[in-house]
């Protein structure tokens, strides 16, 4: 077995201490070093509630509004039952008359659609699992049940014409 020198044996142990001087330092972590370490920590930490909330705006802006397509229908629904005479009211359907065209509001697969004269396709209302028209005193009640589980209720007051 070869030895190596005693020089060279002395300059082995002189190049491992150097390496081993870095991770053998007692020192620790200086309160520079730690105030930097908290300052990233608190930046991260303020930045998540803003990231978060535009993770939310950005989903909810992207779903489907139930409520404003309800009040829409309920704005529309009112303002034609004001100008029309003659209502007539069963459980799935509503028929009234405006002018000389009848228009029917009733149920169809998965939503709510509007006809006129037995003709037309118009939806205006979406993934509606049921809806119910009733009257309930000198008003007419309706009341739609959506997909999601939601319920929508309206009251519509009968200004002219006949309730049947």
């Amino acid at each position: 077995m070869i030895f190596p020198g005693k020089r060279a044996l002395d300059q082995l142990v002189l190049k491992y201490r150097e390496k081993s001087t870095v991770l053998r330092n007692n020192r620790g972590f200086t309160i520079v070093e730690s105030l930097f370490v908290l300052l990233i920590f608190i930046s991260i930490a303020a930045l998540f509630p803003l990231i978060y909330g535009a993770v939310y705006q950005t989903e909810e802006q992207l779903k489907p509004e139930r409520r404003a397509e309800w009040e829409l229908f309920v704005l529309q629904l009112r303002k034609e039952i004001n100008v029309s005479h003659s209502l007539q009211i069963s459980a799935q359907k509503l028929t009234f008359i405006q002018g000389t065209d009848v228009i029917s509001i009733e149920k169809y697969n998965d939503g709510v659609r509007r006809r006129v004269g037995g003709r037309g396709h118009e939806m205006i209302l979406q993934q509606v699992s049921s809806i119910q028209f009733y009257p309930c005193g000198s008003l007419l009640c309706a009341e739609a049940g959506f997909k999601n589980g939601e319920k929508e209720k309206a009251q519509f007051h009968i200004f002219t014409g006949e309730a049947i």
